[in-house]
């Protein structure tokens, strides 16, 4: 954080603890109080609030009769505080994110993530840059977030805030790279898997350069599901933003953890939960004693070396990717439908590696 960025959160949180507005000398006389070393003016000060003012963050009170102009702090406007280890926890937030796929989403609120940089190394008597202490990670492989404009976010951002219909032009997964504009409400953004998921309800979809879907083929993955249907769109395959031309309302009752909602987003199978069983060798075992796949998990000692494990949970793409990627330590019991599909895909695995 640079040194007039300090200055000036410094000066916010003086007049933030005032319960009153002040003049700018007064402001003078605490920021002096309050650092020692700080050697700044009068002018600097008046300097300072004027640009804050013009951020929304400060307004002025006009006296008269030849009286100082006070200052308050603006009514939405909230002093931020931060302790050394909320300030550290924040810090691995944002290198979690980052390391996920959301770098752009972080670059938004990249003062707040310096800020919370300076408390961390401002408070330590080690000497040392604590951001180089403190780190996120994975076992699995993160893949490279697919690329976008980072203007398209921040569109899609301002419209959710705004309620504002839109027209975006997509490039929709097996659609031979045909665009298409779809006239769409949107109604939440999922990030998620290195990528930013963008879920809306589609109005009108008009086709460019005379193409037309296979209508005997179900609508492609992460495109449209057709007028006055759900879906859910990648961030990266959105190509413009547009004012939309049609007014659309929210479904009724829209809530983005819904079923409905997450069945676009995550790849769900089935109309809600299912009854999990497995049978686990020693390594799952202990990974799942530690870490379970719900809060309802029951793990009961199946034979001299294997335990049983049962929950609820969604049958989801999510769940299928962790049962094969443990395939060597995980039998399948029940439901059958999930066995039979953890089965194929080993066969299709041996067979490929018997070749």
């Amino acid at each position: 954080m640079k040194n007039f960025e300090i200055r000036r959160e410094r000066l916010l949180q003086a007049l933030g603890r005032q319960q009153q507005a002040q003049p700018a000398s007064t402001l003078l006389k605490l920021m002096h109080g309050a650092d020692s070393e700080w050697s700044g003016s009068l002018k600097t000060i008046n300097r300072d609030l004027e640009w804050l003012e013009g951020k929304g963050v400060v307004q002025p009170e006009e006296q008269g009769n030849g009286l100082p102009i006070l200052w308050r702090i603006s009514k939405y406007q909230h002093e931020l505080k931060l302790l050394p280890i909320e300030a550290m926890t924040l810090s691995a937030i944002f290198d979690h994110a980052e390391r996920f796929g959301l770098k752009t989403h972080t670059e938004q609120l990249t003062e707040l993530r310096n800020f919370a940089i300076h408390v961390m190394n401002h408070q330590t008597r080690r000497g040392i840059d604590l951001g180089r202490r403190i780190t996120s990670g994975t076992r699995f492989m993160v893949l490279r977030p697919g690329r976008y404009d980072a203007a398209l976010l921040t569109r899609l951002q301002q419209a959710i805030f705004r309620d504002e219909p839109l027209a975006v032009t997509y490039r929709p997964r097996d659609a031979d790279d045909a665009l298409c504009v779809y006239q769409l409400k949107p109604l939440a953004l999922s990030l998620q898997d290195s990528n930013t998921y963008l879920s809306a309800l589609v109005a009108e979809e008009q086709w460019l350069d005379g193409y037309q879907p296979d209508p005997q083929k179900p609508r492609g993955k992460y495109g449209s599901n057709g007028p006055g249907e759900l879906c859910a769109l990648m961030l990266h395959r959105i190509v413009a933003i547009d004012t939309g031309r049609v007014n659309i309302a929210d479904p009724e009752g829209y809530d983005v953890h819904s079923l409905e909602a997450q069945r676009h987003l995550m790849t769900l199978h089935g109309d809600g939960e299912i009854r999990l069983e497995l049978r686990l060798g020693a390594n799952l075992y202990n990974r799942l004693w530690e870490n379970p796949l719900t809060d309802d998990q029951v793990l009961q000692p199946d034979g001299a070396e294997h335990w049983k494990l049962t929950c609820n949970l969604l049958d989801s793409q999510g769940l299928r990717l962790f049962l094969l990627s443990n395939a060597a330590d995980i039998e399948v019991l029940g439901p059958v439908g999930l066995r039979e599909h953890v089965r194929d895909n080993l066969r299709k695995a041996v067979a490929l590696y018997s070749a």
